[in-house]
């Protein structure tokens, strides 16, 4: 009976596993077809053929994952929304840069990004020679001194697109890779927090703009993203489960193949990688000297590391607030009045600030460009507050393990918003791009402070918010009058003061009236 009614569950299984297939095997068949007949790049049935080749391969990908992480029906849903929405602006910027951008070469040929471009065309002549593929890895090629991403798309063209050029093909794996970060950001959350911070986490990493922008490129970012997570769960998993034949292997290779796209990326993840192991190793150390001793050495190591990149770092940000100032007449000026210790201080918050939203809405611009100004920061600008939120609020939770991994991985993304700040200065594409390469663990971040004030009727949130609408609400004026200058308009720094006067309100407002809360509390409770 016992094995009739396993049987009997097994075959539906089956058939369930193949009524999944069939769906994607379709869903593959329509958007393959859709994506040749409105980017039309070259023959039909070759594009047709690749495209569906491609995209069916990814969705096989994903849907493997899916089932090995548990199957939930949330999990399913994010992970869909995450990869069409990815393949409708694939398709929508390699169709609509050509006809609504600027007469500039990297959009006519459908890029946002020119150094994507730029790579791409060299992975084609690549492709297209008789020279081993490994050649990506030689140095001769300025625009990937890594190799992995030139390696990859010359690869891909060669195999699956040798008749014509189809930058977009790369795009489709980019948003393949970015959407199975999803299930292991999921799966690495599990037992850890709730299932709330775990969809609020899942859906940011899925739907936040930049991400859905970096992940329908031909870019570096959805490799780092995807490979990070994979080394997140499998740093996890290595210390709940003790699995060490399969998440040692697993992370070793995550981290061989991050080397092979950027090695500035793999050093610094890796070493906060073995920083959580430590974190969570240490709470069962009960010998003093052996906490300092190790504590002692990661000092020194961070200190070892900045000190054998100080002269490039020292050169990277002299250039970028070098260029920031150049780009930005309006910077240049406001610079003038300030002392010279304050430039760079100055930077960095513009740069924390990019893209700036009022700016994106006033700025005048092709429609296409105006749109997707306006997506990007208002995909920031709803993050920002929340990141803000947390990194206050965390700081109250009772002593346990969430809280110091919670604190550990909200320094490090503050930590890594400042050094994209300074990286790229006040550049409104590079800075967020080196930005959202710690994606998931924003969305981590933010996900558990949307739940914990819903949960604990929190006022701060919303006081975070408020002080954000209070500088959004002064500079979208400000950046309005500029290109009407009808409308009155407010001195730089008296702006700056009045934001400053008035969110200080809010703060001491807030305060005051928790302090008298907790008052009246305490008296009725005697």
């Amino acid at each position: 009976m016992r094995s009739d009614f396993s049987e009997m569950k097994q075959n539906k299984q089956i058939k369930t596993i193949l009524a999944h297939l069939a769906v994607i095997a379709v869903s593959s068949l329509i958007l393959g077809a859709l994506m040749q007949l409105v980017l039309n790049a070259g023959d039909f049935l070759p594009g047709f053929f690749t495209a569906f080749l491609l995209v069916f391969l990814c969705s096989l990908g994903l849907y493997a994952a899916w089932r090995v992480t548990g199957r939930e029906q949330a999990l399913a849903w994010m992970m869909t929304a995450a990869f069409l929405v990815r393949l409708v602006f694939v398709g929508f910027f390699a169709w609509g840069l050509p006809r609504l951008g600027y007469p500039e070469r990297p959009q006519q040929a459908g890029f946002v990004f020119e150094d994507a471009f730029r790579r791409e065309e060299n992975a084609w002549s690549l492709a297209k020679s008789d020279q081993p593929i490994l050649r990506a890895f030689s140095g001769e090629y300025e625009v990937d001194q890594y190799g992995g991403m030139l390696a990859l798309s010359a690869t891909v063209y060669r195999l699956v697109s040798p008749d014509i050029y189809r930058p977009w093909l790369i795009s489709i794996i980019s948003a393949g890779a970015m959407t199975l970060s999803i299930p292991f950001l999921w799966t690495a959350l599990k037992g850890r927090f709730s299932q709330k911070t775990r969809l609020w986490a899942g859906w940011i990493l899925a739907l936040y703009p930049e991400g859905i922008l970096l992940g329908s490129a031909q870019l570096r970012e959805p490799f780092f993203i995807l490979l990070m997570t994979i080394m997140f769960w499998s740093t996890l998993r290595f210390r709940e489960k003790k699995k060490y034949g399969v998440t040692l292997p697993v992370f070793i290779l995550s981290a061989a193949s991050l080397f092979l796209f950027s090695f500035r990326i793999a050093v610094p993840l890796i070493g906060v990688m073995l920083l959580f192991i430590w974190v969570d190793l240490s709470k069962d150390i009960q010998k003093k000297w052996i906490k300092v001793a190790v504590w002692t050495v990661i000092l020194l190591s961070v200190a070892a590391v900045l000190w054998l990149m100080s002269y490039w770092v020292d050169a990277v940000l002299w250039w970028d607030t070098l260029v920031t100032v150049r780009q930005s007449g309006r910077v240049q000026f406001h610079l003038e009045s300030l002392p010279h210790w304050l430039h760079f201080p100055f930077i960095l918050v513009y740069g924390i600030l990019q893209p700036v939203l009022p700016a994106a809405m006033a700025a005048p611009a092709p429609w296409i460009w105006h749109g997707l100004g306006i997506f990007r920061a208002l995909g920031w600008y709803t993050l920002l507050p929340l990141l803000g939120y947390v990194l206050i609020r965390v700081w109250g939770m009772a002593p346990d393990r969430k809280k110091r991994w919670l604190i550990l991985i909200i320094l490090m993304v503050w930590g890594w918003i400042l050094v994209a700040s300074a990286r790229a200065g006040g550049d409104q594409w590079d800075n967020p791009r080196y930005r959202t390469i710690f994606l998931p663990w924003m969305a981590l971040a933010a996900g558990w402070g949307v739940s914990y004030a819903r949960e604990k009727h929190d006022r701060w949130l919303s006081r975070c918010i408020i002080v954000e609408g209070i500088f959004l609400a002064f500079f979208t004026q400000w950046y309005f009058s500029r290109y009407y200058p009808s409308m009155p308009r407010l001195e730089f720094w008296i702006m700056i003061a009045l934001i400053l006067f008035s969110s200080s309100m809010v703060i001491l407002g807030g305060w005051l009236h928790d302090r008298r809360k907790r008052k009246v509390l305490t008296r009725d409770e005697s």
